[in-house]
């Protein structure tokens, strides 16, 4: 009886790594995009710690399995390139900008021909990325092709595009900034400042979100939508709003309305922090 349960537990165990071995690749990951609300604009710091640790179990085998899982889908090549060089979603591994360049450049590719505002604002960033990348690695014309084909786009249209285009660091701006001189001044580690994480659109985000309700004496013909940009405390409290654009009669009516909403908090390399990004309130009388 108990040689028969040995053999039994021994299969058992046989199975499941069997089974964990024939895991499809990033089958974890996609399903953490999946289940995380807003995708790839949730909680990146618990996502890229998913992809990190799938990285980590592929091992010599995920470069090609990346290749393969991301396809020609635009987000996963924009995030995951992010994913292998921002510090914040390393998680200990080390920085692989080689292959980031490979993505940011396959990206671009994918996002020719877009016209939409995001899809423009995103080629804005990459272009920047590329830019810094290139610039670091010495290739200065490249690094100022890039920088050209980035402020190109951005002029056509910058009130349109500015909420689409990724922020910098300290680091990355001063490179950005010099592209076509000395960089020595840029320091790659400055002292720490306050963190605030860029979260992009809110609405969906936000646990008690409502259109408020039309300000009376305001005129029916200022109707419309007003933009606003928030700051979130560690707590997922609203603590700044301003307007971006929209009516000016509606502007204290949507500044009240960001400040009366709640977030859940965001933890970035599992400390909470402040977050930065934009709702948009749509009054009609």
């Amino acid at each position: 009886m108990i040689r028969t349960l040995f053999i039994l537990l021994v299969c058992m165990l046989i199975f499941s790594g069997v089974c964990a071995a024939q895991e499809v690749p990033f089958a974890s990951f996609e399903r953490a995009v999946r289940e995380e609300k807003g995708g790839f604009a949730g909680d990146k710091s618990k996502l890229s710690k998913v992809f990190q640790d799938e990285r980590n179990r592929l091992g010599k085998d995920f470069e090609s399995e990346l290749w393969k899982y991301l396809g020609d889908d635009a987000d996963k090549h924009f995030w995951i390139a992010a994913f292998l060089t921002s510090t914040s979603y390393l998680h200990g591994n080390p920085a692989m900008p080689e292959l980031a360049f490979q993505i940011r450049t396959r990206n671009l590719k994918l996002l020719e021909g877009r016209t939409d505002n995001r899809s423009r604002g995103r080629a804005v960033s990459i272009n920047r990325h590329l830019a810094i990348s290139a610039k670091l690695e010495g290739k200065q014309t490249d690094a100022m092709m890039y920088r050209d084909k980035a402020e190109a786009i951005l002029a056509k249209d910058r009130d349109g595009l500015w909420a689409y285009v990724s922020g910098q660091t300290d680091f990355s701006r001063c490179v950005y900034e010099n592209i076509e001189g000395s960089i020595a001044m840029c320091d790659p580690n400055p002292p720490p400042k306050e963190r605030i994480v860029s979260a992009g659109w809110m609405n969906s985000r936000a646990l008690n979100f409502a259109d408020p309700a039309y300000p009376a004496g305001v005129p029916k013909s200022k109707a419309g939508r007003v933009d606003v940009r928030i700051v979130t405390d560690v707590e997922g409290a609203v603590i700044s709003a301003e307007i971006i654009r929209g009516p000016a009669e509606l502007h204290k009516a949507a500044i009240e309305a960001a400040k009366k909403l709640r977030f859940q908090p965001t933890l970035l390399s599992d400390i909470p922090t402040k977050v930065s990004g934009w709702v948009s309130f749509d009054f009609r009388p």
